[in-house]
């Protein structure tokens, strides 16, 4: 983000003001909530008309920069400027929320105007909303620095020196701002612009990374805090000991998977106890290596059993392939990571300050010596779990050895809640924190990660509650559906599709392509990769790139293919048609996968289908309901498209999927939207246009059929729209 030029700032703080007489000028303010100094503090500019990338829409936020110290040993010292932003109380005031995003290190000033789209949104009209970019983020004080990218090639070891390297050259562009990048002066801040907007006290709403600041400032600060929740929770211990947690609690997990496949043993055959199974998985484990083992066992899908049956199917087929010794089973894995302690979105200088806040708060070692020592000595003690030490302990190399946070209870009233299975922020954290710092602790028993201010989450309502009068929600909440937060569906084969980062898509052959001709493949309109095409909009040529990952029938990742779009459009039908650099040959050659026959008739209502999703790993099975004459979509409209029955319940994900004949398994259509919300005619709510009228059916999905595509293909399976029998829409 660029730094702000435009904000009016407020006066500096008298030079030579100690932190002791601040503190005590804060003892003798007035009982209310703020004091009538405020407007004479700060003058506000509305954020659109101080920053130039604001979004344009928010007519409520306002900003301003406030000067802390950067060393609040030298009150008098170096000042910088701290971004802050408000969306007043609507009502009375009876006084203000802060709040952080997390990451540790994203901007935190959108997040009010955000807030009004939550749960949270009530408390505005009493309330005011505040937002900080903490130091070193956002629009407040920071130090640019680009993140080194990998190299192939290199080794871990020259890896991590070249890491440390580029850190070590970042701080020495600022060494007194970059070392102060911390929780504890992120608190600091925090009550010093506390104190500037004359608050007494302060609720506080934290999730992710910003969880630290909350139990930090509480810790520091515990008599200025009124009430404070903290969703999806940091460790409160050092970067070693807060992995080997993590693991500690995904490894229990693999175990309960361990014994229920033991329980399975006449379909899976691995043992029929808990301890043969474990054997049974250590001798595959060895065979195809760590890492591709420890992508079948994703601690996100094993803690949720009803997945279970998913990850089974993927162990067995890996087994027999190593079995008969076809070796297809490998995939290169380049540029592995994991989301570490709460990661959000990379924005613009986000790594080095997300590094900045938890470097400093580490006292782990920082050579490479000690990443190779602490990592062999997890995998001995959790053989099956992922090696998720390397990144976190690399983007520490180079820096110097930090203090833990020195966190403690309070009297002022806290809330935690965790996500029992998620995986950016494991729940193992939350108990950590609780035990540490007190409070009551919800558990929410689903997989998300920071949700509980979501209007779409029910037992959200348990936070206002907690707001409004401090009521506790100790226990337990259900949080979201399972199959809201992650792969959804019943398992089922999947060979010929394969994964778009937000799409599904498949493998296509039309009855007159040849081994030797470049392999085709189909997804939906509104998943080309530049962007759904306009409506009326039809791109034919040598198109954008695209790229996806062939599946194998339980649905791992067997490897990439790559193409150009060839063919796209929305209108009249939504599909994208790429040829790839790959013959049908090479991929069944490279991953023994057979592309979908592409049938030349539609389907008819009735026909038994199955919707098979690579994005969603999922594969439903119905039947075709009806064919729809015309179906509409905002501004977009296709003509004879399937409507299933409601077995294939697609959900959000599955745009792009290949709709085949349940018997032949040739490509009839590939799915498209589904009508969600009962809307009529607009986006994401589909209606059906046909002689009668129009006609909204909630809940169903829809395709488009693919039929017309076989006469368009000529010779060398290329895509020729001037053929007779092309019916595809033309430019």
């Amino acid at each position: 983000m660029q730094i702000i030029l435009r904000y009016v700032t407020v006066p500096s703080i008298a030079v030579g003001i100690s932190v002791a007489a601040s503190l005590m000028s804060l003892t003798t303010a007035p009982a209310g909530a703020a004091s009538a100094s405020t407007p004479e503090r700060v003058k506000w500019e509305l954020c659109r008309d101080a920053a130039a990338d604001w979004n344009r829409e928010d007519s409520r936020s306002e900003c301003a920069l406030i000067p802390v110290p950067v060393d609040y040993a030298e009150p008098a010292g170096r000042k910088i400027d701290i971004a802050v932003s408000r969306v007043r109380a609507t009502g009375k005031r009876t006084g203000a929320l802060f709040g952080n995003p997390g990451g540790p290190g994203l901007a935190g000033t959108p997040s009010p105007y955000g807030l009004l789209d939550s749960r949270l949104a009530p408390m505005n009209e009493e309330w005011d909303f505040i937002g900080i970019d903490t130091r070193g983020t956002g629009y407040s004080a920071q130090i640019s620095c680009d993140t080194p990218e990998s190299q192939e090639g290199e080794s871990e070891r020259e890896s991590f020196e070249r890491q440390a390297e580029a850190k070590r050259a970042c701080i020495a562009k600022d060494p007194e701002l970059a070392l102060s990048i911390s929780m504890e002066n992120a608190a600091r801040d925090m009550d010093r612009i506390r104190e500037v907007l004359g608050y007494r006290t302060i609720n506080f709403y934290g999730n992710s990374g910003g969880t630290a600041l909350g139990a930090v400032y509480r810790s520091m600060f515990d008599s200025r805090v009124d009430r404070m929740w903290l969703d999806s929770i940091m460790s409160p211990v050092g970067q070693d000991a807060a992995v080997t947690a993590e693991v500690a609690q995904y490894h229990a997990g693999y175990r309960r998977f361990f014994g229920w496949l033991a329980g399975k043993d006449a379909t899976y055959h691995f043992g029929d106890s808990p301890g043969k199974v474990e054997s049974a998985m250590k001798a595959l484990q060895a065979k195809v290596g760590r890492d591709e083992f420890a992508t079948l066992l994703d601690p996100n899908l094993e803690a949720i059993p009803d997945r279970w049956e998913r990850s089974a199917a993927k162990l067995l087929e890996l087994r027999n392939e190593r079995n008969e010794g076809t070796g297809k089973a490998v995939p290169q894995r380049k540029g592995r990571e994991r989301k570490s302690f709460g990661l959000g979105e990379m924005g613009h200088n986000y790594g080095f300050t997300h590094d900045a806040f938890m470097c400093n708060a580490s006292a782990d070692g920082r050579t490479y010596a000690d990443l190779v020592r602490m990592r062999q000595k997890r995998q001995a003690r959790y053989p099956f779990a992922a090696d998720f030490s390397d990144q976190p302990l690399t983007y520490c190399a180079g820096w110097p050895a930090g203090k833990p946070w020195d966190l403690k209870p309070g009297k002022s009233r806290l809330h935690l809640s965790g996500h029992e299975f998620e995986t950016v922020t494991p729940y193992v954290w939350a108990k950590m924190m609780h035990k540490k710092i007190g409070g009551s602790l919800l558990t929410v028993t689903d997989a998300t990660h920071s949700t509980m201010k979501s209007p779409a989450l029910a037992c959200g309502s348990k936070v206002v509650d907690f707001f409004r009068d401090g009521t506790p929600a100790k226990g337990s909440c259900p949080g979201f559906p399972a199959d809201q937060t992650g792969p959804a569906g019943p398992a089922g084969n999947l060979a010929g599709t394969v994964r778009l980062p937000n799409c599904s898509a498949s493998l296509v052959r039309p009855r007159t392509a040849r081994d030797e001709d470049k392999a085709l493949l189909l997804t939906n309109g509104h998943c080309h990769p530049e962007g759904r095409p306009k409506p009326g909009e039809v791109i034919t040529g040598e198109g954008a790139p695209i790229e996806g990952t062939v599946l194998s029938p339980a649905g791992r990742e067997l490897g990439p293919v790559t193409g150009r779009v060839r063919y796209a459009t929305m209108t009249g039908t939504d599909i994208t048609l790429a040829q790839l650099d790959s013959t049908y040959a090479d991929i069944r050659q490279k991953y023994g996968i057979e592309a979908f026959a592409l049938a030349e008739t539609g389907p008819v209502a009735g026909q038994r289908i199955k919707v098979a999703s690579s994005f969603l790993e999922s594969v439903w099975s119905c039947r075709a309901e009806a064919v729809v004459p015309t179906l509409k979509e905002g501004d977009y409209t296709s003509t004879r498209a399937i409507r299933y029955a409601k077995e294939c319940d697609t959900r959000p994900g599955s745009s792009g999927s290949a709709v085949v004949d349940a018997e032949t398994r040739e490509l009839v259509a590939v799915n498209s939207t589904s009508n969600r919300d009962g809307g009529t005619c607009g986006p994401n709510n589909p209606c059906e246009i046909d002689e009668t009228g129009t006609t909204v059916h909630r809940g169903r999905g829809y395709a488009t059929q693919t039929a017309a595509i076989a006469g368009c293909i000529g010779a060398g399976n290329t895509i020729d729209l001037a053929r007779r029998e092309c019916a595809l829409p033309k430019p």
